[in-house]
């Protein structure tokens, strides 16, 4: 056994001695004191929440070396993520407690939904303004309907009590730098203020894998009376993040040994993000008595993509010729989502009621472009816009083909989503010490999507389709002085409408429209001990998600040509349960140690893939890209009073790459290191210094398809990171 080996191994056994072997929860950081907001809409002590909640500071996440959307996921227990084709933020797949894909939580900001599509939108956070993310694990769609099936994401932002102005300048490993200034003060009795700007700046490790970012940020909170608070934000972002290449594997999921090794850009063009939007906020809160207290609020956000992309196409991979295949991918797409809630909190007679109603329109109007060798005839070889890279030599092998077409338009659509819903919670004080909370929402979605002609290719078309759900929620919790006992259940949903271009009705057959649900039970158990020297926090969960949307051959089309190709279905079912744990010791003053693990069980339940060989049944696998085991060790160290260490351990265990369960892998190590120098003549100033992945381990993220591996995406080779910062 190896070093690394021997780390987890002992890291394992010390969660497993404290009376952690059955259950386990939530990472813990901080807890005595924490006032989180997310998992009950309420003000609420981090510990008498029943719900497993991860409370991540984003200081610390910056000292760390945070670079990129995903970081704030490291290390908690029950969260796995995967970085795909474009690496970083740009196609995350983060899954929690066995979560696929990535519709399985829910983005908010100041706990207002940002997502797209129903889909995590971590490429238009304001990281910048971030000042904590709270991420709860666990359905919450009675809170916040759509996509909280597994869990709910909320980034809070920065607030003018911070009462500081800061500056910081960032510079590291490939040419990284990057400037930030903060102001967030009280202006007057009545007044505060935030404005935030910070420019980013990469080079890059990777051959087209540069990236470029202003972010600004502003907000004014107004006490207007003695029981009317108001609050404005607007956040604004231009980005460009270019895609770099992913490496294709072999059948036993070994990488290619490819032109440039993993640094060279093998691929089409040159595929980048580009993006530029942002979001408009406001909220009303009036105290109508000390019982009740209403709230109106409203977001706005517009976002403009310009995306030019490389799909890796696993058909097109012909190892005996040294190719491999991508699909050549341009769109230009234009989001404008309008949200509003109104709520109202009452508190009294053994009663915490929150309660609301919510509405919100998106409109998306987008362009598709693809490029390649296209056509399905002889001539042209049978395919979709195929680009072959030769991977020994570099370059596009097919690029002289006749059937070789760059920019060639395929869609243009225009989309409208529209939902309405209403929620109610109750926490009933049932003694002292026992509490009941009891809730439910009812959701109702309407989309349609207006499919315009293409010369040369479609006449155009119209599709549509509604949803309703209704998402129930029950918890039972019994408070002691020092901590917690709970059990909760509670369902997630989404409405499973799925992306624009399944609309199509030419394309696409949808004879029926299900949401997909998730329902989960919990058992937790945390608190403190040892005179608050230690805090834990353990959970155990299953949970079964329904109808599961999956796209199959049509057929009707078999015997009709004019039927659509594919056949939207529902019905596949699959459960997952596991156990987490965290540990947050502070034997004593300047020492503090972070211990967090996870085991995650998933299996599908109910799973058949259609092929043209007929049906394949996969039920009894695992799904693809979860890790079985996660550990996370942090330590931190006041060695003098101007210096501090800090090391950071994580081990994400082997995941399954193909459907099938043949091919497994994926296992990583990395170890930060980290160090704070903050003299007391300096007045302010602190230097932080950052060494991530130390050990340089070399490791990809693995991507595959039914029976075969498919690709590979590198992870981050050691970088160093080094920020001055000052605090007024």
């Amino acid at each position: 056994m190896d070093f690394k080996r021997w780390v987890i191994a002992g890291s394992t056994g010390m969660i497993c001695m404290g009376s952690i072997p059955v259950m386990a929860e939530t990472a813990v950081e901080d807890r005595e004191g924490v006032i989180v907001v997310t998992a009950s809409r309420v003000e609420t002590p981090l510990q008498d929440v029943a719900a497993d909640v991860t409370v991540r500071d984003f200081e610390t996440l910056r000292r760390d070396g945070f670079t990129s959307g995903t970081d704030e996921f490291r290390g908690i227990p029950g969260v796995s993520f995967r970085r795909g084709e474009g690496d970083g933020d740009v196609f995350p797949f983060v899954s929690i407690r066995g979560s696929t894909g990535t519709e399985g939580y829910l983005t908010l900001i100041d706990g207002m939904p940002f997502d797209l599509n129903e889909e995590g939108a971590l490429q238009i956070v304001p990281y910048p303004a971030v000042s904590r993310v709270e991420i709860v694990k666990g359905p919450v769609s009675t809170l916040y309907g759509r996509g909280a099936l597994y869990g709910a994401v909320n980034y809070i932002t920065i607030d003018p009590s911070a009462d500081r102005i800061t500056a910081s300048v960032t510079a590291g490993s490939d040419d990284y730098y990057r400037g930030e200034f903060g102001f967030a003060k009280p202006i007057s009795d009545t007044l505060g203020l935030v404005a935030i700007g910070a420019y980013e700046n990469s080079g890059g490790w990777r051959e087209q894998g540069a990236r470029e970012q202003v972010n600004l940020f502003a907000k004014l909170e107004w006490a207007a009376g003695p029981d009317t608070d108001l609050s404005f934000y607007g956040s604004f972002q231009d980005q460009r993040a270019e895609t770099p290449s992913v490496i294709p594997l072999l059948d036993d999921g070994t990488p290619i040994d490819v032109f440039g090794g993993r640094e060279k850009f093998n691929g089409f063009g040159d595929p980048a993000v580009d993006l530029q939007g942002g979001i408009g906020a406001i909220r009303v809160e009036h105290r109508v008595s000390d019982e009740l207290t209403l709230t109106v609020s409203g977001q706005y956000r517009q976002f403009n993509f310009d995306n030019r992309l490389n799909f890796y196409d696993p058909f097109g991979f012909a190892p005996d010729r040294n190719i491999f295949g991508v699909n050549g991918f341009y769109a230009q797409s234009d989001y404008e989502v309008a949200y509003g809630e109104a709520t109202a909190q009452y508190e009294g007679g053994g009663h915490n009621i929150v309660a609301g109603i919510v509405g919100e329109t998106a409109l998306v109007r987008r362009e598709d472009f693809w490029s390649g060798q296209n056509g399905f005839t002889f001539q042209c070889g049978f395919t979709f816009y195929l680009a072959e890279i030769d991977y020994v030599n570099g370059g596009v092998a097919n690029r002289d083909h006749p059937c070789f077409v760059v920019d060639n338009p395929l869609a243009s659509n225009r989309q409208r989503t529209n939902y309405i819903s209403a929620f109610v919670q109750d926490e009933i004080k049932l003694t002292d010490a026992l509490f009941l909370t009891l809730g439910a929402r009812y959701d109702r979605f309407r989309r349609t999507t207006r499919y315009y002609p293409i010369e040369g290719g479609s006449d155009g078309s119209f599709g549509k389709a509604t949803a309703d759900a209704i998402s129930p929620k029950a918890s039972l919790s019994w408070r002691y002085d020092d901590g917690q006992v709970y059990i909760a259940y509670g369902r997630g949903f989404n409405s499973n409408f799925g992306p624009a271009f399944e609309f199509n009705p030419d394309q696409y057959a949808r004879p029926e429209q299900r949401p997909t649900t998730l329902d989960s039970v919990e058992i937790g158990w945390k608190g403190s001990a040892l005179d608050e020297t230690l805090n834990f926090a353990l959970t155990a969960f299953y949970s079964i998600q329904k109808n599961r949307r999956q796209t199959v051959p049509n057929p009707a089309a078999e015997t009709d040509f004019s039927a659509p190709s594919s056949l939207i279905t529902f019905g596949d079912r699959y459960e997952s349960k596991g156990v987490e744990a965290a540990l947050d010791i502070r034997p004593r003053d300047g020492t503090h140690i972070q211990i967090n693990y996870s085991h995650i069980a998933p299996r599908w339940k109910e799973y058949t893939i259609q092929q043209f060989s007929g049906p394949l049944d996969l039920s009894g696998t695992t799904p693809v890209g979860v890790a079985k085991n996660t550990v996370y060790i942090a330590a931190e160290q006041q060695i003098s009073p101007w210096l501090s260490g800090r090391a950071v351990l994580e081990w994400y265990d082997d995941y399954q790459v193909t459907a099938d369960n043949s091919v497994e892998g994926g296992e990583y190590t990395l170890l930060t290191l980290g160090a704070r120098i903050e003299p007391e003549s300096w007045r302010g100033f602190a230097l932080d210094l950052s060494l991530l992945n130390a050990l340089d381990e070399e490791y990809l993220f693995l991507f595959g398809g039914i029976d075969t591996p498919t690709y590979g995406t590198p992870g981050t080779p050691r970088q160093f990171r080094a920020t001055l910062s000052a605090k007024f």
